[in-house]
């Protein structure tokens, strides 16, 4: 018998299972349905790590999002994790003004740190392809390798001799007098169980399904599907920072942004679309370009079509509500509903890499 089961290791079971092992020796348990860490949504997203500009104040997203970033940028410059505080500009023509305006106000109410409404003449100082009026300049938005760091919390994990069943599925869940017992199908096709006295579901895409194993009171989710379209060689270390449009509610999507990497290299995405029933499908569609050339040619000058061509996608597992396209984080010790010893953790979308060590911390904490 374990004292905890994790199930999901993405960056969120990692970034949990790290904070476990530093606080405390107990027994873990990580299940994971891909061949090994890491392989799911966290490895299929820009490597952002957000300033908590966009997120309501108060919600979940801007506290750990605010917390979260010094953490990780902490932590990497400690463990020697590829990543760079390259800030970013959310872009905007002059009748965009206001909505900057509000974007700032918010930015502030979330406490975030060196914003400010910037005019051409600076953003061409700092930017000389973005084509843009007015721009709001975040300054502690980054990016940072995600597998390295992703590597970093399962080193943590192993360190202290946590297991891991890759390749291996829950199939159903058993509330016991103390704990839980889960039936699951491991690498080689065969049902075993195992139980504990803690259920950490992290789950990602399954989260929804995972909880719902117990109970149908329990948020669900609705996949969108994002791809990202790669810029040619000659766009290699053109840009300093990040460039954002104005976000796009609607669609619950920070709009079609542009990334860079380690490299230096450039990539425009992701787009948002509702994916019907629960594919799990990664394939970018070709004919997508003309939607990402005309969006991204809006603040990119001098982009011409064939400097696009398809790289990835990832999809996200956001929390359906009619009412509203961008709900928060749903995180719960499950208690009050008659679960105690489980945690659910639904809806873990972006900006959830940023926020994934103050959430590991959390967690571990409310474990006893």
């Amino acid at each position: 018998m374990y004292k905890i089961i994790i199930i999901g290791a993405g960056a969120i079971g990692l970034s949990i299972a790290r904070a476990i092992s530093v606080n405390s020796e107990d027994s873990v348990l990580v299940i994971e349905k891909e061949e090994s860490y890491g392989r799911g949504i966290s490895s299929r997203n820009s490597e952002v790590i957000h300033s908590g500009i966009y997120y309501k104040p108060n919600s979940l997203k801007a506290s750990y999002s605010t917390l979260g970033r010094e953490l990780i940028y902490d932590f990497c410059k400690k463990n020697h994790i590829w990543y760079k505080k390259c800030g970013k500009l959310v872009v905007g023509n002059t009748n965009q003004s206001s909505e900057l305006e509000l974007l700032y106000k918010n930015a502030n109410s979330n406490n975030v740190s060196d914003v400010r409404i910037i005019e051409k003449k600076e953003i061409q100082k700092l930017e000389k392809n973005v084509d843009s009026d007015l721009a709001l300049y975040v300054g502690s938005t980054g990016i940072v390798s995600a597998h390295d760091l992703m590597t970093a919390f399962y080193k943590y994990s192993q360190s202290m001799n946590h297991d891991y069943l890759f390749k291996s599925e829950v199939k159903s869940i058993k509330q016991l007098d103390q704990g839980y017992e889960l039936s699951v199908r491991n690498a080689v096709d065969e049902i075993e169980t195992v139980s504990c006295e803690w259920v950490i579901n992290a789950s990602g895409l399954q989260s929804d399904i995972i909880a719902n194993m117990l109970g149908d009171s329990f948020p669900k989710l609705k996949y969108s599907k994002g791809c990202y379209f790669k810029l040619g060689p000659r766009w290699r270390n053109a840009f300093s920072h990040l460039i954002y449009p104005l976000p796009d509610e609607s669609k619950g999507s920070l709009g079609i942004h542009l990334t860079v990497d380690q490299t230096g290299s450039a990539k425009v995405g992701p787009s948002a679309h509702w994916v019907e029933g629960r594919n799990e499908n990664y394939d970018v569609d070709s004919s997508l370009i003309d939607q990402f050339y005309y969006e991204a040619k809006l603040y990119i000058k001098g982009l011409k079509k064939e400097d696009l061509s398809p790289d990835y996608a990832g999809i996200r597992p956001k929390i359906w509500m009619d009412d509203n396209p961008m709900p928060d984080f749903y995180i719960s010790h499950e208690e009050d509903k008659g679960y105690p010893g489980w945690i659910n953790l639904i809806g873990i979308e972006s900006p959830g890499l940023t926020a994934s060590m103050a959430i590991g911390n959390d967690v571990a904490s409310w474990i006893s």
